[in-house]
């Protein structure tokens, strides 16, 4: 099973913001010892589900999968990004990337090295001003259940599951933006 949850931060978008609003969804959805970094740089929790997490500018994802491993990957659509014809370039898209555009390419990319390079990719509902793909093992086949799972702390905002019942898109009921 996949699960896909979210928060957006108001106020503080730091860096340290997004990390620790990662961490609390971490503590929130998946139990077991203290994350560990695998070679190669990502982090784990031995005996518990796959996850990744994601951050870009106001918003923190999490991904997590009791199926393989998972890489998540976000960005803000409005993000500044200078020379992107070197950095498509740089991605060298394949045939059946040629048609995306550089964010959503950027994203898959991310998804896919964080993954291990494992499986197949997606691309979930996100809050209208963001992109984010998924690569796992096993894509989600039917429902994704929903958890809604509040941070609780001051600023944070909520975290609301991306995917309704059956596996349709959810609107966001989070407020807030940097």
């Amino acid at each position: 099973m996949i699960q896909l949850y979210y928060t957006l931060l108001e106020g503080d978008c730091s860096y340290k913001a997004q990390h620790e609003a990662g961490l609390a969804l971490l503590r929130l959805c998946v139990s077991g010892e203290a994350v560990k970094i695998r070679p190669g740089g990502q982090p784990f929790i031995p005996g518990a589900p796959e996850f990744s997490i994601s951050h870009s500018g106001a918003l923190v994802l999490l991904a997590v999968s009791d199926a393989g491993r998972i890489g998540c990957d976000v960005e803000w659509l409005h993000r500044r990004i200078r020379n992107p014809e070197a950095i498509r370039k740089k991605l060298a898209p394949t045939p059946e990337e040629q048609a995306l555009g550089l964010l959503q390419l950027w994203v898959r990319r991310e998804a896919i090295f964080k993954s291990g390079g494992a499986g197949g990719v997606f691309y979930p509902a996100m809050p209208e001003e963001y992109i984010a793909a998924v690569a796992c093992a096993v894509l989600p086949e039917g429902a994704i259940l929903p958890q809604h799972l509040p941070l609780g702390a001051p600023g944070t905002g909520g975290c609301i599951p991306i995917f309704a019942p059956g596996g349709y898109p959810q609107k966001s009921a989070c407020k807030g933006q940097c």
